[in-house]
């Protein structure tokens, strides 16, 4: 099966997310990379991460008692309707060294 790519281009930040061909689905699903060990950042700053990551100590939540995620924290925003990655939006989560 040839192997897809899908771009994104988002405030500043480029990148390309591998697809895969799932049989049961009979559709293409995005292969995440690990956003914690090769992170990407928006070009104010703003971490891109994945919505089903665990969730750091400044993350807030609408439910606390549910399961926390990135995804579910009102910190984060999807970088479109289709994907599971997003950029969190907690002040104290920008990289202070952006060059």
């Amino acid at each position: 099966m040839e192997k897809k790519l899908r771009h994104y281009e988002f405030e500043g930040a480029v990148f390309d997310i591998p697809m895969y061909y799932d049989h049961l689905a009979d559709m293409y699903i995005e292969e995440y990379r690990n956003f914690y060990e090769n992170p990407a950042w928006t070009k104010d700053g703003y971490p891109i991460m994945g919505s089903v990551e665990e969730a750091c100590l400044c993350g807030e939540w609408d439910e606390p008692e549910r399961c926390n995620t990135c995804g579910s924290c009102r910190f984060f925003q999807l970088l479109a309707p289709h994907t599971l990655i997003g950029v969190c939006r907690q002040k104290k989560r920008l990289w202070a060294n952006k060059k």
